[in-house]
């Protein structure tokens, strides 16, 4: 009987060893988004403390002051929620440098823009009407700054994050591995 002779040693790693085919952000470009991104989330919280509405008597009314008027107090949680939700996805971002966070991170803000902007067309077509699609809202009421501002806060974060994840490239595993090694733009 022949006696056992174990295998030599890998001279590449298993299949199950190798890298994944993720893509990655380099850790400058990481850095400098996020920093950017968190500038816009900043601004978009900033401005729930701006005026978005002004009275005929010199009255301005924040965001906040608006979910009080239209009698909606238990969105405004919502409101702070989702700034948090999108900071934890630049955080994981910055973090793990993954581009898949990154592009998450641009779908939250664009769907965030979306909303908001909806909101602030329902704003806009509610004051100033004789039938207004919000009631509860002062007569003379008109719109002021504050929702713009959000808005280019939604914009910055969504715009950076896209880009991100669009300059994001794949780490590639090692070329003996048997693995196609993919291009760094394909997405």
């Amino acid at each position: 009987m022949a006696a056992y002779t174990p295998p030599p040693p890998h001279r590449i790693p298993l299949p199950t060893r190798t890298p994944t085919r993720t893509k990655v952000i380099s850790r400058g470009r990481s850095r400098l988004c996020a920093l950017v991104e968190v500038g816009g989330l900043a601004v978009a919280l900033l401005s729930l403390y701006l005026p978005w509405l002004s009275t005929g008597r010199g009255e301005q009314i924040t965001a906040l002051g608006i979910t009080d008027l239209i009698d909606v107090r238990s969105v405004a949680p919502v409101l702070y929620l989702g700034l948090v939700g999108m900071l934890l996805l630049v955080a994981a971002t910055a973090g793990t440098r993954l581009g898949a966070f990154a592009l998450a991170a641009a779908v939250v803000a664009a769907g965030a823009l979306v909303g908001h902007l909806a909101f602030v067309w329902i704003l806009i077509a509610s004051t100033g009407e004789a039938e207004p699609m919000l009631s509860g809202l002062p007569a003379d009421a008109s719109v002021t700054f504050g929702p713009y501002v959000a808005a280019l806060g939604f914009v910055t974060v969504a715009a950076v994050s896209a880009w991100a994840a669009f300059t994001a490239e794949y780490v590639h595993p090692d070329p003996g591995s048997g693995h196609r090694t993919m291009d760094a733009r394909v997405i």
